[in-house]
């Protein structure tokens, strides 16, 4: 789209595109062996894809890499079983289907990788359907113990104590689980939420009252012998967030499930272990780098939680990025508003606007510290539809905020991958999503490998003290002002998007018989065209001053009617040193 202005004097211009296909391999299954009463849970398999994978082909044999897969003689694992065990959208949560207690009490309960207390609603609340009631369970054991947790926005207080759980859609069997029943609780439990409680599936250093308190995921890896490792679908991207919780997705405990995700997993290492913290590298908007320091982006840490529903920009940098969507985006005059998070945007229903919008890209830290990779965030999954607001118009929410303590990959970025946390190699891996359709067809995902200098490392952040994990924004996001979305502003050249500063826009079109003529646009300006009267069958050339940008004369060379190459030849040699030259062709029938 754009030539930079640093470019060679002759230009060659080259148009490709790449897909992304899924290898088709077979996957043995390997059994553990029986672990001895007491003794550790069994380490996860590890098995490699056939050699037609790009990334075995990259990576040393004996690098840490593949699917995690495990089962026993009592068949506790079954990770086709837990395929579409979720319910919810990015607007709400996405939340599991759980029985606690004797006898059972059925609740869902919020999937949250950014917080480590399991709770649920121990008392009526007037915005919750169910809850748990402990006088009713004979298996309930209260430890006598308070427990508060804050988040971002919201906090409860409970009663810690114990009780059996079985999930219907996990692991078989029934397991003895710290349990925090919730009797008060403020902004917590939100008007329409389909969920009863939280699952923290975050480290025990998050866990309160203390450390000592072990989190649901270790109880489960302790008694049921499950490898250390948990992966996460969430199946929202580019669907309405309406609060219905018909998106659903997919938890399996234990492992990896193939049928989730398409080509590769790529793996970042988990910095420190209370929060998933990675490290983040740098930002690109439309393929632009922001040119920020990379310890803007980890300030005061960076994170990976599916209980934050946005995805979550220090101030900076979320300032950052909004400008440079306004500059590369085809939206004009847009209000401030939408950027917020106060007002909605509305198109008509027969408009899709994320062409009107450039991609995201994350870069994290490869396993391969001197390498990086890429996730890239389409349009589809920051610019969210609403559900049910005006008969001929759909709104969208901006999926992105600023934070004051924390980058923070929620829901939004999430719901186009399928997201493996795993804990025994500690690193969280990310794959595309097949449950994002557009994703697919877009090829929307994991880049090649970026190599970085070695040596370039960015120093610890070490927060001075732990943050709960946030619930960001899960309010009633339909009774937000709206605004009329204004038309796409017009970019050089009839370019869907501009080019980035210091480089020049141009557009060259073939032409075909009679009724299309070819045509070279320079900088907004038609060079060569029928209206200009100086456009022929054969080879169309301009030349262009590469450091003022004017025209300098532009010909056509009909090869159909004679040889005419050394006429061309001579045109081309004549351009002064420094030349831009565009050739374009229009029913040429040479061979030279």
């Amino acid at each position: 789209m754009g030539t930079s202005l640093v470019a060679a004097s002759l230009l060659l211009l080259l148009a490709g595109a790449a897909g992304l296909c899924r290898a088709l391999f077979s996957l043995p299954l390997r059994v553990s062996p029986p672990a001895a009463p007491g003794a550790s849970p069994p380490a996860p398999v590890l098995l490699r894809p056939a050699s037609g994978s790009r990334r075995q082909q990259q990576e040393p044999v004996g690098e840490a890499d593949g699917l995690a897969l495990a089962s026993d003689p009592a068949g506790t694992l079954n990770f086709l079983a837990m395929v579409e065990n979720l319910q919810g959208d990015s607007g709400r949560g996405y939340y599991l289907e759980m029985l606690i207690g004797t006898p059972p009490q059925t609740l869902n309960i919020l999937v949250d990788t950014g917080s480590s207390n399991f709770a649920v609603a121990g008392a009526p609340d007037p915005d919750v359907t169910s809850y748990f009631n402990p006088e009713l369970s004979s298996t309930y054991k209260s430890q006598g113990i308070d427990v508060t947790v804050k988040y971002t926005q919201g906090s409860w207080t409970g009663m810690l104590g114990t009780d059996v759980i079985t999930i219907p859609k996990g692991i078989n069997g029934s397991y003895t689980i710290n349990i925090a029943t919730i009797l008060e609780s403020e902004n917590f439990f939100l008007p329409g939420v389909k969920w009863h409680g939280i699952l923290g599936l975050a480290y025990d250093a998050l866990a309160k009252p203390s450390s000592s308190v072990e989190t649901f995921f270790d109880s489960l890896v302790r008694q049921a012998k499950i490898p250390n490792i948990f992966s996460l679908q969430m199946c929202g991207a580019g669907l309405p967030v309406s609060g219905s919780g018909t998106n659903g997705g997919s938890l399996v405990l234990g492992g990896i499930e193939p049928s989730l995700y398409q080509g590769d997993i790529w793996y970042t290492p988990i910095k420190e272990e209370w929060y998933y913290q990675v490290e983040i590298l740098k930002l690109e908007v439309g393929g632009q780098n922001l040119e920020l320091d990379c310890r803007e982006y980890n300030a005061d840490k960076a994170i990976v939680d599916s209980g934050t529903t946005l995805l979550r920009l220090p101030q900076k940098v979320f300032s950052a990025v909004v400008q440079a969507i306004v500059r590369t985006s085809l939206i004009q005059e847009f209000s401030s508003g939408f950027w917020t998070g106060s007002q909605l945007a509305c198109w008509d229903k027969t408009e899709r606007p994320w062409s009107l919008f450039p991609k995201l890209s994350i870069y994290l830290r490869d396993e391969n510290s001197s390498r990086s990779f890429r996730i890239s965030v389409l349009p589809q999954l920051y610019i969210q539809p609403i559900l049910g607001i005006g008969e001929n118009l759909q709104c969208y929410r901006f999926g992105i905020s600023s934070s004051t303590n924390a980058l923070v990959i929620g829901a939004t970025v999430m719901e186009g991958f399928y997201v493996i946390f795993d804990r025994a190699q500690r690193r969280v891996g990310f794959a595309v999503s097949p449950c994002a359709g557009f994703v697919k067809l877009a090829g929307l995902l994991l880049a090649t490998l970026v190599s970085w200098h070695l040596g370039y490392f960015l120093s610890a952040l070490v927060p001075e003290e732990v943050i709960s994990a946030s619930i960001t924004n899960l309010q009633d996001i339909g009774k937000k002002p709206v605004i009329r979305a204004p038309n796409p502003k017009r970019q050089k050249c009839d370019h869907w998007s501009p080019c980035s500063p210091g480089s020049y826009a141009y557009r060259v079109l073939s032409g075909g018989g009679k009724e299309k003529l070819a045509k070279i646009c320079f900088e907004d300006e038609l060079l060569i065209s029928e209206a200009k009267g100086n456009v022929g069958r054969g080879i169309n050339i301009a030349i262009v001053n590469y450091t003022t940008g004017e025209a300098i004369s532009t010909n056509f060379f009909d090869m159909w009617t004679g040889d005419h190459s050394a006429e061309m030849m001579a045109f081309i040699k004549n351009a002064p040193e420094g030349s831009l030259i565009f050739m374009v062709t229009h029913d040429d029938g040479s061979t030279r």
